[in-house]
């Protein structure tokens, strides 16, 4: 016992990896044969089903199978003989059942006597049905013992289950009543469902015994819809519903439930059920004033009872019949049949009968007063395990600690030669991060410079055109000039007037449009540093769009331009200028190098809402883009018609509209025919919640 509670406890004496590993080699097949169940097991689940309601089917399957069966499997065996008897049992031969029991008895015992608990529990309810209620009472005791010492719960409470059923044959319900509770709150806690339906089949029936009839009806009546309720359990439900409505006089309910168990235990064969349903099917139509039908049922009660020699019907069964025959008027076959109710009863209710059932009650005391003593024993070794088991955690406590406080100390001291370390890794890296910020710093100047060097660069190769072209022109007007004065003095003809003249306006011209070319770029130049604008209003973008298509409509119409919008349609927040500057300098752009040599196109602004942002889609069907990476048209200065004197300054105008003025992202995107780009802008500047 006290290993049992080492065990429940998980408290041993060996070491934590070695224990680890017996419970591993104990364990995993125990799994693996839950995960991977035996092949035979649905089979035997078929045949066991099939006993409850064909039990002599069942068990000529049980002969076919049980020789084939390797003797070391006694797992299967010990299944297949037990159900085998228990059929046997059903069908009243009990000698039969008697002798394979024992004989597996004798072949177990020695070796695995744990193994003989349910056929003890077999032979006993044998011997209680056969009225031997002393044998009965001995076997469910060593049943019992064997299935505490083995920790086998299913069978503790199924031997109590047969105790109290033996309790209620012998007429004492208080004892069987308390047995059956007991047995219900050990099953409640291990949950063994068919247990559950023959606990209260039984409860039902003590009820029903003491004339509780409206405790008895409840569990009934949930009993016939109840899903753990067999058809072959229903059975013994619909019987017990009939025996309740028959004590309660209501035949008209008890009849339909008697005629349904009648079927059911006919098909299962089993005698003593079907005597006692002939003969409450007997007392119905006697009941009910049918003679007819009540010598019917009563001539098939008695036949069973005589054949299987069961005198508790044999009794019951002659007094009725004794009074069915007074009724007919006559009397000499109701006195015989009186004297045989008499014989059978003093059989039935002798004084044998009464010493063994005096003797059940005090077994019954003695199993209660043995059970309390062994609880109270694994009570006690239970406390003293508790108590060894504190002192072994104290003990491991203290070890515990002082372990812990060393490795703290070791801890700490490597904490301290850690702290050293990182305190001058620190400096290195504080040093070689100054250093890093000093060379970035430097970078950052150099790549300012170059990038300052090459506007400059840019934008002075784009003045020396025109101011080059400006400086000719005035050196030419100066020398015309100075021609002219000499020939004024000289004597000026009309001719050279005229030529002087025509000269003059020439270059004056030519000078004008190099002037406003170079203001152009100055101011070209000067919007590239665009700023952020306080200046906010709210515009409909699409609107926008038209009015900038009506400044170009010129343009567009000439060139034969399509403009196409989708989704534009939207109010916005932000600086009117920005957005202005940013459509217009697309389309030019486009106009200018998308359809410069291609008479016809199409251009599409769309936009798409998302969570955060929104975006500007642009894409036309121009000549497209072939030099070096797409994002390459967003640098200043570069251009693919600075022959035809363009500058190069109108996608990085916008690229600074969008980055810096509009906070937001653009990016060209890659197609197959023309120039696409996207412009990707936060949600702040919409006039409505973002969806």
């Amino acid at each position: 016992m006290r290993s049992k509670l080492a065990a429940t406890m998980n408290i041993s004496p060996l070491s934590r990896h070695f224990r680890a590993l017996i419970y591993l080699c104990l364990c995993w097949p125990i799994a693996a044969w839950c995960q991977h169940p035996a092949p035979w097991q649905a089979q035997l689940g078929q045949i066991q089903l099939e006993s409850k309601s064909a039990p002599r089917q069942a068990n000529a399957k049980i002969d076919q199978w049980l020789p084939k069966v390797p003797t070391d499997n006694l797992e299967l065996r010990e299944q297949l003989i037990n159900t085998k008897a228990f059929n046997l049992l059903i069908l009243s031969e009990y000698a039969a059942s008697e002798q394979l029991l024992q004989e597996w008895q004798q072949e177990v015992q020695v070796q695995y006597p744990e193994r003989t608990t349910r056929a003890l529990e077999i032979r006993g309810y044998a011997a209680m049905r056969q009225g031997d209620h002393a044998s009965a009472s001995k076997l469910f005791k060593q049943a019992l013992e064997q299935a505490t010492d083995y920790a086998q719960f299913e069978r503790q409470i199924t031997t109590r289950i047969y105790t109290a059923m033996q309790a209620m044959y012998t007429g004492q319900h208080d004892p069987a009543l308390a047995l059956l509770l007991a047995a219900k709150a050990l099953n409640d806690k291990h949950q063994f469902a068919y247990l559950r339906v023959n606990i209260i089949n039984n409860l039902s029936t003590l009820y029903i015994d003491m004339g509780k009839y409206d405790q008895a009806l409840p569990l009934l009546q949930a009993a016939l819809t109840d899903p753990a309720f067999l058809p072959a359990d229903l059975l013994y439900v619909k019987m017990g519903l009939a025996r309740c409505y028959l004590a309660l006089r209501q035949y008209t309910q008890a009849l339909p439930y008697a005629r349904e168990a009648l079927i059911g235990y006919q098909q299962r064969a089993d005698p003593y059920y079907l005597s006692a349903v002939y003969l409450m099917l007997a007392k119905i139509a006697w009941q009910q004033q049918q003679p007819a039908e009540t010598q019917q049922q009563l001539q098939h009660a008695l036949a069973l009872a005589e054949k299987h020699h069961l005198n508790e019907q044999l009794s019951d069964g002659y007094l009725l019949q004794s009074q069915l025959q007074q009724q007919a008027g006559q009397p000499a076959q109701a006195l015989k049949s009186l004297q045989l109710h008499l014989q059978y009863y003093k059989v039935y209710h002798n004084e044998a009968a009464q010493d063994q059932a005096l003797a059940l009650r005090s077994q019954i005391d003695s199993l209660q007063h043995e059970q309390d003593i062994s609880d109270l024993k694994q009570q006690v070794e239970l406390n003293a395990l508790k108590t060894a088991h504190q002192t072994r955690i104290s003990w491991m406590i203290t070890l515990g600690t002082g372990t812990l406080i060393l490795l703290l100390f070791m801890l700490m001291r490597l904490q301290r030669r850690k702290r050293a370390e990182a305190e001058r890794f620190s400096a290195e890296l504080a040093s070689s991060y100054q250093q890093l910020q000093q060379t970035q710093q430097e970078l950052v100047t150099s790549e300012k410079m170059a990038a300052i060097a090459g506007m400059v660069a840019g934008l002075a190769h784009e003045l020396n055109t025109p101011l080059g072209i400006l400086t000719t022109a005035v050196s030419l007007a100066q020398e015309k000039t100075t021609e002219f004065q000499a020939k004024l003095q000289q004597g000026l003809t009309r001719q050279d007037l005229q030529q002087y003249l025509a000269t003059n306006t020439e270059v004056t011209t030519l000078a004008a449009s190099n002037i406003e070319r170079c203001a152009a770029l100055v101011q070209n130049f000067k919007q590239l540093a665009v700023g952020r604008s306080e200046v906010l209003s709210n515009f409909n973008l699409q609107m926008l769009i038209n009015d900038i298509s009506m400044l170009l409509g010129s343009k567009l119409q000439q060139q034969q331009i399509q403009l196409h919008c989708a989704g534009t349609d939207i109010m916005l927040h932000a600086d009117v200028q920005h957005f202005q500057l940013l459509l217009i300098e697309l389309l030019n752009n486009a106009l200018l190098h998308a359809f410069r040599d291609k008479a016809g196109g199409r251009i599409d602004l769309s936009i798409r809402r998302c969570a955060t942002h929104f975006e500007l889609h642009y894409q036309d069907d121009g000549i497209g883009f072939h030099q070096g990476a797409p994002d390459k048209v967003f640098e200043p200065f570069f251009t693919t018609s600075r022959s035809s004197g363009h500058t190069g300054l109108g996608l990085n105008l916008v690229y600074n509209l969008v980055t810096v003025a509009l906070q937001g992202e653009i990016k060209a995107l890659p197609v197959t025919t023309g120039f696409a780009l996207c412009c990707r802008l936060p949600n702040q500047w919409l006039a409505e919640d973002p969806r």
